[in-house]
Parts: structure tokens; C-alpha cells; sequence
């Protein structure tokens, strides 16, 4: 990973350092439910399990981001943890309607000794929370944010393009473009804490850190491999 130490130029190109690497990490990066995806093997209880799971995360994620604008108050950071916050209530209709769309089991369904990588992410994002510095937070947020986002519209055509039958209110939410605006709140927040010296080469951890806890999830919705009578899409060719 990137550190500040590791970088010899002035603070708006250590900053860019930081972001750049996370970029190429986001594009190379798959997931267990893309992969069944691209093979016809998810259906309709897989899609319910990544709601499930998508619900637990959002109702952790609200907390801690409050907890985190507690934390640090002011300066680009706290526009970020803020905004953040706000932009993910208002998702929770949206989610809700995925739920209902499918018959998603209740989140208080969920059992950490059974589902262990569904409380992955969560426990990644409350670690973050309270441990993180403003900077390094900021990274790992633009890294988790941009990756769900493309790997959401990602499997989102990949089922268009294997005939999957997905409800319109999944494919609506799974298909948003990534939040631009707090992808920019969160570089302003890198830059500032790499001007302000509280980047460490320990940055690009916190964001993986994150991400693995984002693999988690994906492998979570993937579940068991169904057995193919029990599976809800097929590729076109398949179809009768």
C-alpha cells in the first residue's frame, strides 16, 4: 500500500498516491457472487441473502459514521461522515423495497454463529469506527464505496445478460452509479489529512481492512451452491 512515508513529492501527490492505488486495487478485485453470476447459479434466495445482509450493514454503517463525526467534528472528514450518514438513510426505502420485492428474511433472522460473513462487513466498519484516523477512514470508505458500486452494476448485468429474473426495485438499488459526490468528499478528507500529517503507510491496511470484510458479504449472498434444480436463473440458451 501507499504510504506518506513512501512518497518523496509534496502532499497533493502523496495524497494522489494514496487514492490511485486504492483505484487499481477496486478495479482488478471479484467476488463469489459475481462468479456464480457469470455461471447461472444465482437465484432468488441468493438475492434475498445480499438484501439480508445489505440491511444488517446499513443500520451498522449509520452508527458508526455518527460515531466517527463524534470523533472528528470538523474539516473535510466531518463533511464526509456527515454526508455519508445522510445519504444512507435515505437508501433504507429504497433497500426496504428490495426486501419486500423478494420476501427477504428480517435481519434479526441472522445468526453470527451461523452467518459469520454477514457480520463481516459490520464488524470492519465498527472496528473502522472507533480505531481509524479521519484520513485513513476517508480512504477506506472512497475504496469500500466505489468497489460495492461497481461490483453491484456489474452483477446486475451479468443476470440481464443470463436472463435472470430480478425484481425492478433490486435491479433500480443494485444499479446506482457510484455517489460521486462522496467519492469526492473523501479524497478532499485524504487530502487534508495527508496536508495535516495524520496519514500513515498503515492507510491502505484500514481500507483493506474493509474490503476483505466486503468479500464477506458477496460470499455470504453467494451462499451454498445450489443444486441446479433449485436454482431461479439460467442462461437464455437454457430457457425454453
Amino acid at each position: 500500500m501507499w504510504g506518506v512515508e513512501s512518497v518523496n513529492a509534496g502532499p497533493v501527490s502523496a495524497a494522489a498516491r494514496l487514492l490511485v492505488g486504492q483505484e487499481q486495487i477496486i478495479r482488478q478485485r471479484d467476488n463469489a457472487l459475481l462468479r456464480s453470476a457469470r455461471d447461472g447459479r444465482v437465484g432468488r434466495q441468493n438475492l434475498r441473502r445480499m438484501v439480508q445482509a445489505d440491511q444488517l450493514c446499513l443500520a451498522t454503517e449509520t452508527v458508526a459514521y455518527a460515531v466517527l463525526l463524534a470523533r472528528f467534528p470538523s474539516g473535510p472528514a466531518a463533511d464526509l461522515f456527515a454526508a455519508l450518514n445522510s445519504a444512507l438513510r435515505s437508501l433504507r426505502p429504497s433497500l426496504d423495497r428490495c426486501a419486500e420485492a423478494l420476501g427477504s428474511p428480517p435481519v434479526s433472522a441472522l445468526d453470527p454463529s451461523t452467518a459469520a460473513d454477514a457480520f463481516a462487513f459490520p464488524m470492519a466498519v465498527s472496528w473502522m469506527c472507533l480505531h481509524a484516523g479521519p484520513a485513513a477512514a476517508a480512504l477506506a470508505l472512497r475504496s469500500d464505496f466505489a468497489a460495492y458500486a461497481r461490483e453491484s452494476r456489474e452483477l446486475m448485468k451479468v443476470l440481464a445478460e443470463t436472463g435472470a429474473e430480478v425484481p425492478e426495485a433490486v435491479r433500480d438499488h443494485y444499479s446506482m452509479p457510484a455517489p460521486s459526490e462522496l467519492l469526492d468528499l473523501a479524497a478532499a478528507a485524504v487530502e487534508d489529512g495527508v496536508r495535516e500529517g495524520d496519514v500513515s503507510d498503515q492507510a491502505g491496511s484500514v481500507a483493506g481492512v474493509l474490503l476483505a470484510g466486503l468479500d464477506r458479504f458477496w460470499r455470504f449472498a453467494a451462499g451454498p451452491e445450489p443444486a441446479p434444480s433449485a436454482v431461479g436463473a439460467c442462461p437464455r440458451s437454457l430457457q425454453g
